[in-house]
């Protein structure tokens, strides 16, 4: 326990001194004039841990959007800077919070400064970066599993974080009491908290730390590849050890986890078990994934080829949108993408927590007793894997009639040869949106002049309404993206067509469901615009590239 905790100290600490403070250091620096620095990052480390630990589950339970918690540490803020400019309001504003049981000589000394409530909304609104660590905290968070190490680690990272930036807050109250004009002008200092409120909600400060190097990227990497740090957010175990073992060996990695919470079971009569005599092969996905998508292919040939000499293959849906939760939709993508195997739904994670999962996609070998004895996590390794699927069906039936193997290397190779070049995956929504041309593009209803994108590049024209994970096309809206890519998909819902251009200047329209539609496919890269117009009820998520 204690080195975990010293673990996510060290976290939070690296964490505190990256520039993904930068949005709200401004802040910290302004609302310690006047008020006590540790009162205002106390309430920032406790409203930041119970919001990472407990935030999802109750707003999934409450069926309220996500992104709820942040809007109202916004709404907080501007309310304390109007406290600050309309000092009855903020007493009115501080009234509840003082009936919070403390030592009255602290109560005494805090009461009418506001540190702790500041210090609450600024916990809403603290997103610091997703390190190994606060990944860990974020997946526990969302899925719901919460136990004493995931308390520990949460509250010893908030720890580690509060320190540089009490020492912030520590900078911003000595300035404002040298200064006597700081402290004189209250309601100027209420005006400035509103103005930096405002912008973190139209997320102005984002230009500035994406221009900002990461100077702790080094930390977190070393941090993130740590046998023990991995061993104590992995929780260990051989399952740990393996991931990143010889691809071509099979492994001891111990009794396969137990597959829980599995629902919706389609192209099988009865749910599949693991061991008894049958060698299996787990495969975690997600079907508006390309990744998945360009696995499923070589499961699919695998599956074909070794179901009769006794594989058999389980595809394990765990959902990354809202609606690959629905059983329709992931049926009619398994129909469409040829898959014929037995699949189950994940959708509370139970399974994906059970095998420690981290990826989409990642494959679990399981031999005749029920042993994990290989994974691999992402694409890739396809004629290793076969040929350790071939070992243990020999293992399995020693007088088993094997096919010849349909994996070569050059199948394998083929994604990595166009990774180098080939667009990234490119979401649209305004918190992972990173490839856009549009010097506008941020958060809400906006209008956007027509530009020409860079390769890699993608830029917005007409009038769209861009929301944290998706975007919306309004009036004369389109979309273009400078794709290196022989294959593009659209992450969509809704109802309507997509009008494509592709650059040898093909025009074809496609029909819009819950999912993916593939805009291009070639047998060769493809360099151009490819022009996207869409008409009727779309929603858009993101592009992916093969």
């Amino acid at each position: 326990m204690l080195e975990l905790i010293a673990i996510g100290i060290i976290g939070g600490v690296v964490t505190g001194l990256s520039p993904c403070i930068l949005p709200v250091l401004p802040i910290i620096l302004t609302v310690s004039v006047g008020r006590r620095p540790s009162h205002v990052v106390a309430g920032l480390a406790i409203s930041f841990s119970a919001i990472m630990l407990l935030g999802t589950i109750l707003l999934s339970a409450l069926g309220l959007p996500k992104d709820l918690l942040r809007w109202l540490g916004v709404a907080m803020l501007v309310a304390v800077g109007l406290g600050m400019v309309f000092p009855k309001l903020g007493s009115w504003l501080e009234a509840p919070f003082d009936l919070i049981p403390r030592p009255t000589a602290l109560q005494n000394r805090a009461k009418g400064h506001g540190g702790f409530v500041l210090g609450l909304a600024l916990g809403a609104v603290y997103v610091p970066c997703a390190g190994p660590i606060l990944a860990a905290i974020t997946v526990a968070g969302a899925t719901g599993d919460i136990g004493l190490s995931t308390v520990v680690l949460t509250l010893s990272f908030a720890v580690g974080a509060a320190i540089p930036l009490f020492f912030f807050a520590l900078a911003g109250s000595k300035i404002g009491d040298r200064v006597d004009a700081v402290r004189r002008h209250t309601r100027a200092v209420g005006v400035v908290i509103i103005a930096l409120a405002l912008a973190l909600a139209t997320n102005a400060p984002e230009r500035l730390q994406r221009a900002v190097p990461d100077w702790t990227a080094g930390i977190q990497r070393s941090l993130g590849e740590n046998t023990q740090v991995q061993q104590a957010l992995g929780g260990g175990g051989s399952l740990a050890a393996c991931r990143t073992a010889d691809p071509s060996k099979l492994q001891d990695c111990g009794p396969a986890p137990e597959l829980a919470g599995l629902t919706g079971w389609f192209n099988t009569e009865q749910p599949v078990t693991l061991g008894e005599g049958k060698v299996t092969l787990v495969d975690f996905w997600a079907y508006a994934c390309i990744n998945c998508q360009r696995a499923g292919e070589h499961i699919t040939k695998l599956y074909d080829t070794y179901q009769p000499a006794g594989l058999q293959v389980l595809g394990v849906h765990a959902p990354e949108y809202g609606f690959e939760h629905e059983v329709a939709n992931v049926q009619a993508a398994a129909k469409r993408e040829g898959i014929h195997y037995p699949v189950a739904q994940d959708n509370d994670f139970e399974t994906w927590k059970n095998f420690n999962n981290r990826y989409w996609p990642a494959r679990y070998l399981v031999d005749k007793q029920g042993n994990v004895r290989h994974i691999h996590e992402g694409e890739g390794a396809y004629a290793e894997t076969e040929q350790l699927i071939r070992q243990l069906l020999q293992e399995a039936n020693p007088g088993v009639q094997l096919p010849a193997p349909v994996e070569g290397s050059g199948m394998s190779e083929r994604p990595g040869q166009l990774t180098e070049r080939r667009n990234p995956e490119t979401y649209f929504g305004f918190e992972r949106a990173q490839y856009f041309a549009n010097s506008n593009y941020g958060a809400g209803s906006r209008h956007f002049d027509a530009v020409t994108p860079k390769t890699g590049q993608y830029a917005l024209a007409g009038d769209w309404t861009v929301n944290s994970d998706h975007i919306v096309p309004q009036r004369d809206a389109s979309l273009q993206v400078n794709i290196h890519a022989a294959h593009v998909q659209a992450v969509v819902s809704g109802s309507g067509m997509l009008e494509v251009t592709t650059p040898d200047g093909a025009r074809r329209e496609y029909p819009v469901a819950d999912g993916t539609v593939d805009v291009l496919r070639s047998e060769q890269p493809v360099d151009g615009i490819v022009s996207i117009i869409p008409h009727g009820e779309v929603t858009m998520y993101s592009l992916t590239f093969g």
